[in-house]
């Protein structure tokens, strides 16, 4: 595993660097293991985009907070929220994010062939309109920083204002999940 910034160990963590390790841990680990994938690795350093948010523990926190409520809270069905990350990973090449989500997007149901596509950046043959919409609009939004009128339209009968909301919000989070891990090239 390499990666930009020095992977920061348990024992090596000051009170607010361990206090967020441990949210993390109890946040992911358990998450993980059921989806198929890693966030630890052998020495007890976090993987992917949680290392480096224990260098900004107070920001790291918030932002943990917000992937909560965007867990308990979201309008979006499973399978239509793993299409969004999908989409947003491969358009920024982020392997870990990649990595993580195609177990987690096969888990919500999501076929082996629309998650090869989706990480191959290719439209998936979707047979569910939902995620169709959910990845054009994402699609747009990422690559062209906007959304067509008809995409749009589409989108809001399919989801109403609360799941655009929630879509747009997903979106940037995972923006920012792989800037970390793009960044400071958190490896698989």
């Amino acid at each position: 595993m390499s990666s930009r910034l020095p992977q920061l160990v348990p024992e090596h963590l000051n009170d607010a660097q361990r206090a967020l390790y441990d949210r993390l841990v109890e946040s992911f680990v358990p998450w993980a293991d059921q989806s198929g994938f890693e966030v630890t690795a052998p020495d007890g350093s976090l993987r992917g985009p949680l290392n480096p948010v224990l260098f900004s523990p107070a920001l790291g926190a918030a932002q943990v907070e917000v992937f909560r409520a965007d867990r308990t809270s979201t309008s979006l069905s499973p399978r239509v929220h793993e299409v969004v990350i999908l989409t947003v990973g491969a358009a920024w090449g982020s392997d870990y994010e990649l990595y993580a989500h195609t177990a987690v997007g096969k888990q919500a149901g999501l076929s082996d062939g629309v998650v090869e596509a989706l990480v191959a950046g290719k439209p998936p043959d979707f047979h569910n309109d939902q995620e169709a919409v959910a990845h054009e609009l994402t699609r747009q939004l990422v690559g062209r920083h906007r959304i067509t009128a008809d995409t749009y339209a589409r989108a809001e009968q399919a989801f109403g204002h609360k799941g655009l909301v929630d879509i747009v919000i997903l979106v940037g989070l995972y923006l920012a999940t792989c800037a970390l891990v793009n960044a400071f090239e958190e490896d698989t």
